[in-house]
């Protein structure tokens, strides 16, 4: 599998607990880029062949409505789940995801 880039709206107890889980994470406080446009994190998750981990949906439309590129993206959806149900949720689609997959994903 890939890398994974979580963007900052994932909570950082997620990235640390698929982190422990023994996948490779990258956040956004991590490669200071806090604060970057979605387009920029979106182009830098590209640059580097990362998948991007998300729960903010403004990605999908980015990408849908203008074709940008990506290396893949797994959008979760975080209402009414605790950390322990996310980290749950993309490590079971993490463990069946092709690691050459680059399409969307919603956990």
């Amino acid at each position: 599998m890939r890398p994974l880039y979580c963007d900052e709206s994932i909570w950082i107890p997620v990235a640390d607990g698929l982190r422990r889980r023994g996948w490779t994470i990258h956040t956004t406080r991590g490669e200071s880029m806090l604060g970057a446009p979605d387009r920029e994190q979106l182009a830098f998750a590209v640059d580097n062949d990362w998948v991007l981990v998300t729960f903010d949906d403004d990605f999908l439309s980015l990408v849908e409505s203008e074709q940008l590129e990506h290396s893949g993206i797994i959008y979760v959806r975080q209402a009414g789940r605790d950390i322990g149900d996310v980290v749950k949720a993309v490590d079971a689609h993490l463990e069946t995801r092709s690691p050459d997959d680059r399409d969307i994903a919603y956990c």
